[in-house]
């Protein structure tokens, strides 16, 4: 078990957590900040924990959106008025937007690579540090396992409570804020009402400038709340092993007593590690090992979802992208080019959106990845989280006791073994 360090005893930090968030820098695809970045300025640099820069670009884009009435015109050129398109317009406003537009783009893409390389250095450091919680007179917050779908199921509900969830508080009550803005002004609650109870939607009532916003901002906050769930569960992962530390070599026991009995077991990483080992101390059980399993796999053979191993890059990525476009033209075009109302046009092609964003992420992408030996974000930061979990028992109520142990923390029994076995293997 490793002395905790501070942060001002390592050169390059990864982590930080605090009483109102937990802030991180992961490894990342550059073209998913990019992408966000091109979906309302600020997504990237919000996933990427810079929420300063993220705030300040979102504001502005929205500000400035609404002067040169961007949306209204996409949505006027998208169904074919292009007059409508051409005098709405506001040129004056409209090349800051651009302005706006590229720079938050370009810089994303550039936070993105630095994010990649200093995950590197910080990983090779001698000394690291990681913080599981953080307690305070009025929050508390703490590094812990969470269920990336969950994560996406609340932002599905309200946009931002999957960060909520997630224990990111900042970006949580900024996105909130800005979704029940958005809501408010595009009606989206009125809107979702009239569909549900079956009565009609007049499309000269609705504020499209509103409501376009509306796409980009769910799809972001349902996929940032899956891939933070993701990397929070990897920094669990990073923080134990650095914690615990490893041994290459196993201590073989004194040999004054006669055939001590070692159970052997096997785990998945994550809260129930730190209870099993609180629990054999407890108990006098103190003679254990654990050892990490690593699971790393960068190869260039893999087309599918590989995020939880250590290269960055998730199928969920095309899913949320295909899902946003597709619900954003569904939008646009429900009642105007197709039957059926924005509302039930956006969902229906939120829907199919996704589902052809991951046939096209997995097997187009992933295809073309495997045929030019793409890897463009390595890694080396375990992500499978196995444990292999040694105890040594001196009599038959240790041994029952270390048994009781293992099957109420969810530890799989794989076998026993005496000393001289173990001993004979590892000399």
């Amino acid at each position: 078990m490793r002395t905790p360090i501070k942060k001002d005893d390592v050169r390059y930090v990864k982590m930080d957590i605090t009483p109102i968030g937990i802030n991180f820098i992961h490894r990342s695809h550059p073209w998913t900040a990019l992408w966000w970045s091109a979906a309302i300025p600020g997504f990237g640099h919000m996933h990427l924990g810079a929420y300063t820069r993220g705030l300040i670009f979102m504001a502005g884009e929205i500000f400035i959106n609404l002067k040169a009435h961007i949306n209204l015109a996409i949505f006027y050129t998208f169904t074919g008025n292009f007059v409508k398109a051409n005098h709405v317009l506001n040129e004056r406003w409209a090349l800051f937007y651009m302005a706006v537009w590229v720079f938050a783009m370009h810089d994303a893409w550039r936070l993105t690579i630095e994010g990649n390389r200093i995950c590197e250095l910080e990983e090779a450091q001698e000394k690291r540090y990681f913080k599981r919680m953080r307690l305070a007179l009025f929050s508390v917050n703490m590094l812990d396992q969470r269920i990336p779908s969950l994560a996406a199921f609340f932002s599905t509900i309200l946009g931002g409570s999957g960060q909520l969830y997630n224990g990111q508080f900042v970006k949580g009550f900024i996105l909130i804020g800005w979704t029940m803005v958005i809501n408010y002004y595009a009606q989206t609650n009125h809107l979702l009402s009239k569909f549900f109870l079956g009565k009609q939607i007049y499309l000269q009532n609705i504020d499209w400038q509103w409501l376009l916003f509306l796409p980009s901002i769910y799809g972001f906050c349902i996929w940032d709340s899956y891939l933070c769930a993701v990397e929070i569960n990897k920094l669990l992962v990073e923080e134990q092993r650095y914690h615990f530390g490893t041994k290459k070599h196993f201590h073989a026991v004194s040999r004054r007593r006669h055939y001590p009995m070692y159970l052997i077991g096997t785990s998945k990483q994550g809260i129930d590690l730190e209870l099993i080992v609180n629990s054999l101390k407890t108990h006098g059980l103190d003679k254990y090992e654990v050892f990490f399993l690593d699971r790393l796999n960068n190869a260039k053979i893999e087309t599918g979802d590989s995020i939880r191993k250590s290269d960055g890059i998730s199928n969920f990525n095309g899913t949320m992208c295909g899902a946003t476009v597709l619900m954003l033209f569904g939008t646009m075009w429900g009642g105007s080019l197709i039957p059926g109302g924005p509302i039930a046009i956006g969902l229906s092609g939120f829907v199919l959106g996704g589902i052809l964003g991951y046939i096209i992420d997995r097997y187009i992408v992933g295809w073309v990845r495997v045929k030019l030996n793409w890897d463009p974000v390595k890694g080396s930061n375990p992500m499978d989280g196995e444990i292999l979990i040694l105890v040594k028992t001196m009599n038959k109520d240790e041994y029952d006791y270390a048994k009781k142990i293992f099957s109420e923390k969810n530890v799989i029994f794989v076998g026993e073994t005496e000393q001289k076995s173990l001993q004979a293997f590892v000399s």
